[in-house]
């Protein structure tokens, strides 16, 4: 039986950010994440101009890329291929800020994240969606959890169809609590992506900080307007110093997978 859920936080929770215009010339570009889980750290690096532009990636070889928490020593990433550095076998520890430092060229880039504990994943369910012009008809996964009280939590859901992550084309699901702190809230799917009753869905909720749900938050905005106008794009906000791109995300994440076909025989 599919269920059909009414009173979920939209949208509208998004936080509307203005931004400046991007620069042409070349600039580096830094996407740092590191979690919880088992899951390696990984910062990649390249160098392109625009950040939106149709040129390619240069990746960028040679950094020195360490991770510190506020008072701890320093350790170091290493380069596994060209512009993707990577530290395994760690483990980052909730309530912490972390700080990733980027040394190339003679600059040091700087970004901090704090890495805020697992919120778990209450329920799935699931809504039909019966398609509109365009897009194609199917169910649509919702996510409910019980949201920490008195704290601001920012959220991202990611889906996987058999373990492949879902390119949603510059559709970010993104959630601020500020209309639901504390309280059992189910967070509807607003990205256009659908699934098939023979699908195998991993969803994957990531509890983010702030400055990393600026960035996903201008990014989706600024994708949006590239699809639709000429202009040139704005970059979005970066939570890296002098001048980088990217962001710094330390994030925890819980998990949960489900068949849509024996969903649908509940």
């Amino acid at each position: 039986m599919v269920i059909l859920i009414t009173g979920f936080i939209f949208s509208a929770c998004e936080k509307v950010i203005e931004i400046g215009l991007t620069d042409a010339k070349p600039v580096i570009v830094i996407e740092a994440t590191i979690t919880s889980g088992k899951e390696p750290f990984t910062v990649l690096i390249s160098k392109t101009s625009p950040y939106f532009g149709t040129s390619t990636k240069e990746l960028v070889s040679g950094a020195k890329v360490s991770l510190h928490t506020d008072n701890g020593k320093p350790r170091y990433f290493t380069e596994q291929s060209p512009g993707i550095y990577k530290m395994e076998k760690v483990t980052a520890f909730v309530n912490n800020w972390y700080n990733v430092d980027v040394e190339y060229d003679g600059v040091t880039y700087s970004a901090r994240s704090y890495l805020h504990a697992q919120v778990p994943i209450v329920d799935i369910t699931l809504s039909h969606f019966d398609g509109l012009g365009f897009f194609d008809s199917g169910y649509k996964i919702n996510c409910f959890i019980r949201d920490p009280a008195n704290t601001e939590n920012f959220y991202r859901i990611k889906a996987y169809i058999d373990g492949k992550a879902v390119n949603n084309d510059g559709e970010i699901d993104l959630y601020s609590d500020k209309l639901f702190d504390g309280k059992v809230i189910g967070l509807v799917q607003h990205s256009s992506t659908v699934f098939q009753e023979t699908d195998v869905v991993t969803v994957e909720l990531q509890a983010i900080d702030q400055a990393a749900y600026d960035y996903f938050s201008t990014l989706e905005n600024i994708t949006g307007i590239e699809m639709i106008q000429s202009a040139s794009p704005a970059n979005p906000i970066s939570n890296f110093s002098n001048g980088a791109l990217g962001y710094f995300s330390a994030y925890s994440a819980d998990r949960k997978t489900v068949t849509i076909k024996d969903y649908l025989k509940k």
